[in-house]
């Protein structure tokens, strides 16, 4: 068995996929459309300048504002004449603008009439490359996590945490291509581990990254509003004090070292104590 430099120096995941929880990203195929009006339009017909763009022949155009309901929608510039032709846009549907003097990189969603989501001007069309995040939801599922490896080490996490995973993973107890029921430790190059004294679970995956990589994490609260909303924002003060707005709201005891910090999910929850690389619980 050979591993390159690197296969320790990334993270492994270990879990189980959320079969309810899925990524769905309605904007990858959208209905493109050159221009849309707020404006209502008494002749649907002719090659006219509308919002700042002449229709030419299959131009399409958002029609939101008519005073008839039944002429909101999608229109396709015909031939010659110029006849609009409404075309069969399912409801539901999303309409990206790529064009005129307003609405320009807008997503607009057909359902009951029209109604903007997503992006606006400007983030549709920015000219930085710097989409990491955003490309990481490409093909992405989520996952339960209850564990990690790196450099050697296995973590257990306090409580199982969801992450952003690609592809189906691979099994932790097969070697090989073959179900390892021994509980022997899997190739390095899988769970990152030479050793272990422990057992994985049945039909444990595992997922690996690098440690720049973007993610997206998720951490599931359940309980009664009282606990996981009141007591975690407004604390023992109430509304209208300090513990409202500050530190206990955006500060320390909400999102910092209690919540999330040392004492929730660090040192003393079996953060820092690893299995597998040489250490023991």
């Amino acid at each position: 068995m050979v591993e390159s430099l690197l296969s320790v120096s990334g993270i492994n995941l270990f879990g189980h996929f959320v079969i309810d929880l899925q990524v769905v990203n309605p904007l990858l195929n959208p209905i493109v459309a050159q221009v849309a009006t707020a404006k209502h339009i008494p002749a649907l017909t002719g090659n006219k300048v509308v919002n700042g763009v002449r229709l030419t022949e299959k131009s399409k155009i958002v029609v939101w504002k008519q005073k008839v309901p039944d002429q909101i929608g999608v229109y396709t510039v015909g031939g010659a004449d110029g006849r609009w032709t409404k075309d069969d846009t399912p409801v539901g549907a999303i309409i990206q603008v790529t064009g005129g003097d307003s609405f320009v990189g807008y997503f607009m969603k057909l359902e009951g009439g029209f109604e903007f989501i997503g992006r606006r001007p400007g983030a549709a069309n920015r000219s930085g490359k710097n989409r990491l995040l955003e490309d990481q939801l490409q093909n992405g599922r989520f996952a339960r996590i209850y564990g990690f490896s790196f450099e050697g080490s296995y973590y257990d996490l306090p409580r199982p945490i969801i992450f952003l995973v690609h592809g189906d993973g691979e099994l932790v107890a097969e070697d090989l291509g073959t179900f390892s029921a021994a509980r022997s430790p899997s190739p390095t190059g899988l769970t990152g581990l030479a050793a272990a004294d422990f057992d994985f679970a049945d039909g444990l995956r595992v997922w690996s990254y690098d440690k720049a990589d973007y993610t997206v994490r998720m951490d599931v609260e359940t309980g009664m509003f009282e606990d996981v909303l009141l007591a975690a924002i407004l604390g023992g003060g109430g509304p209208g004090g300090m513990d409202s707005a500050g530190m206990s709201a955006r500060g320390m005891s909400a999102r910092g070292m209690s919540a999330r910090g040392m004492s929730a999910r660090g040192m003393s929850a079996r953060g820092m104590s690893a299995r597998g690389g040489g250490n023991s619980d």
